[in-house]
């Protein structure tokens, strides 16, 4: 498989055995993370971005295939500028490299939360790509008594949002390259330990999940998802909402949406 894919917070969870799947099916992966990685860049930052963006121009040679954008999470006072801002800047910059491969496709890493009450004011900064008023927008929420869930939800519904706006645009559709979201539910990574490690939240998280078995999920079953939509196989979708979380997403939601 002679294919260069970006696999942002690949050090652990999910973006690791995402980068483990890639490797041993013979793909070149360069990993990005904050530490343990083979660009070391914050997200979160201005500084972070472009490190990412250099940092691959030099390991691909300007050249990549493929662009797995999984870091996220962090406490409530990077939450936006990393969740959104950090996902978009790293599609942004990276799309240019994608535009001589013969089967470009990326694929972002959202959240079942995103489908929770957003905050409408900060989905809306996010939407207009306005850094410090998205981030202001955070900071009366949670004065306003919102927690950092809220957060990382609207941060993550502002992202599905992006993706269904620019998918079908020239520079995306246009020049064929995929762009898809896969929005997980429970998987067992070191971000939902809060969850996990605690028997009364892990007893009622594992109430929501209607299928038997999938809770939780494990990230070797997020990485063989994640690998078929960045995959040459994914000819034909782009601009989808994946919800891989044995069905939280289907009981909630129901027939509203498909």
């Amino acid at each position: 498989m002679d294919r260069t894919y970006v696999v942002t917070g690949a050090a652990s969870g999910i973006g690791a055995a995402t980068t483990r799947y890639l490797r041993e099916r013979g793909g070149r992966v360069i990993g990005c993370d904050l530490h343990d990685a083979d660009v070391i860049g914050d997200l979160a930052t201005t500084e972070g971005r472009a490190k990412l963006v250099d940092g691959v121009i030099r390991l691909s040679g300007g050249r990549i295939d493929a662009i797995v954008a999984n870091a996220g999470g962090g406490p409530a006072e990077t939450m936006i500028a990393l969740n959104f801002f950090g996902a978009v800047a790293t599609f942004e910059g990276l799309r240019p490299m994608l535009e001589t491969s013969s089967a470009p496709r990326t694929v972002m890493v959202s959240s079942v939360a995103s489908i929770g009450p957003a905050i409408p004011e900060l989905v809306e900064a996010c939407l207009s790509m306005d850094e410090p008023g998205a981030i202001a927008a955070a900071r009366d929420a949670i004065v306003a008594g919102k927690g950092p869930l809220d957060l990382y939800g609207s941060a993550k519904d502002a992202l599905n949002c992006w993706c269904r706006r620019v998918a079908v645009k020239a520079d995306w559709a246009g020049a064929g390259i995929a762009l898809n979201v896969v929005a997980p539910g429970f998987i067992d990574t070191p971000a939902a330990a809060y969850i996990l490690s605690d028997p009364e939240r892990r007893a009622r998280a594992g109430r929501m999940v209607p299928m038997r078995g999938a809770f939780p999920g494990r990230p070797d079953q997020m990485a063989a998802l994640l690998a078929w939509c960045v995959s040459p196989e994914n000819s034909l979708m782009t601009g989808q909402i994946l919800f891989v979380d044995g069905g939280v997403e289907c009981s909630l939601r129901g027939e509203r949406s498909w």
